[in-house]
């Protein structure tokens, strides 16, 4: 009896983590069956990664870590919540002391390894107002290549990129002389 008991626990455990993972990826709009276009976001030339992809997949380089404190922190292990930041994603010492710093978020399930909710942020202080242009061109040519003739320094800059089942929202907000550039991707 302790057998079939415990059999069932564990039956009931797998039922009950599908039906999380079930529920959330229905809550982000996530079509397991879909294909995600490639990310604007750029690590070492190309997409960082796509919508949908398995962790096992993506550039060997990239390091991430998990997140205790992101969204789907309620849910772990069944969802893993996870942090990228990788040194390629900011840029430190842009003239005397100005600097770019970035750090990007995303969410996967145990079971598959399939990549949902991405988001990131950079923030960028500017001691030296001149050095915005090569902000801004760094920005492009190593992160997101897409945004040429689109990114402003413009206080509340809002763009985005959108595709047949996915948009990407950018928003770009100033505090005295520190920008951020808030990034999210959003299933449809």
């Amino acid at each position: 009896m302790g057998k079939r008991a415990d059999n069932k626990f564990t039956e009931n455990g797998i039922e009950q983590r599908t039906n999380i993972v079930d529920s959330i990826y229905q809550a982000e709009n996530l079509n397991i069956n879909s294909s995600y276009k490639p990310l604007s976001l750029h690590f070492n030339g190309k997409p960082i990664f796509s919508i949908g992809q398995k962790l096992s997949e993506i550039d060997s380089t990239l390091t991430y870590r998990i997140d205790p404190n992101l969204d789907y922190q309620d849910y772990f292990p069944t969802i893993k919540d996870y942090l990228i930041a990788e040194d390629k994603l900011s840029l430190y010492k842009i003239g005397k002391h100005s600097y770019i710093s970035g750090i990007v978020y995303f969410s996967a399930d145990q079971q598959s390894e399939r990549i949902f909710n991405v988001s990131g942020t950079w923030g960028f202080s500017v001691y030296d107002k001149n050095v915005l242009e090569e902000m801004k061109i760094w920005l492009i040519e190593n992160l997101f290549p897409e945004l040429e003739n689109h990114f402003e320094f413009k206080e509340n800059w809002n763009y985005k990129i959108e595709a047949k089942n996915q948009i990407e929202h950018f928003n770009l907000t100033r505090e005295n002389d520190s920008w951020t550039l808030d990034y999210d991707v959003e299933l449809k």
